[in-house]
């Protein structure tokens, strides 16, 4: 009887440690957002690009944790028709590592960039895998 005694209180004392053992440390934080402030896109934030001329973006970046990828895509829309396929992606190696920074950058859109109505995807990746896009409407003129 004695026995049998000392094996429940035993048992109570596994099954107790057991189910402190799931505690709150096994929670993973929540991940913070990069954040994307202050964006121009193209001159005077006109969100137009000129075919065979420069073109200046810039943003503001809080990554939740450290830059890890900034990328630029422009890609043809669905529902719009074009002379030729085309798009541009362009990734900035630069700011990776970093928390915050100012991204400014200029760079010329190609001769042979049909004119017509774009999506300018802008995607920033922290080191925790969290990431943010922002996708406006940009012009291609000529």
């Amino acid at each position: 009887m004695m026995k049998q005694k000392y094996v429940c209180i035993l048992l109570t004392l596994c099954f107790g440690w057991a189910i402190s053992s799931c505690s709150e440390d096994d929670v993973q934080p929540d991940l913070v957002d990069p954040q994307i402030t202050n964006m121009e896109i193209g001159y005077d934030n006109q969100k137009e690009g000129i075919v065979g001329e420069d073109f200046h973006f810039n943003a503001d970046i809080v990554a939740g944790e450290k830059i890890e990828t900034l990328t630029v895509q422009i890609q043809q829309k669905q529902d719009q028709s074009y002379t030729e396929e085309w798009e541009y992606f362009v990734e900035w190696n630069e700011y990776n590592g970093l928390k915050n920074t100012n991204v400014h950058k200029h760079f010329t859109i190609p001769e042979n960039a049909p004119i017509g109505v774009y999506d300018f995807i802008f995607t920033v990746v922290d080191t925790n895998g969290v990431q943010i896009e922002i996708k406006e409407e940009f012009y291609i003129i000529s």
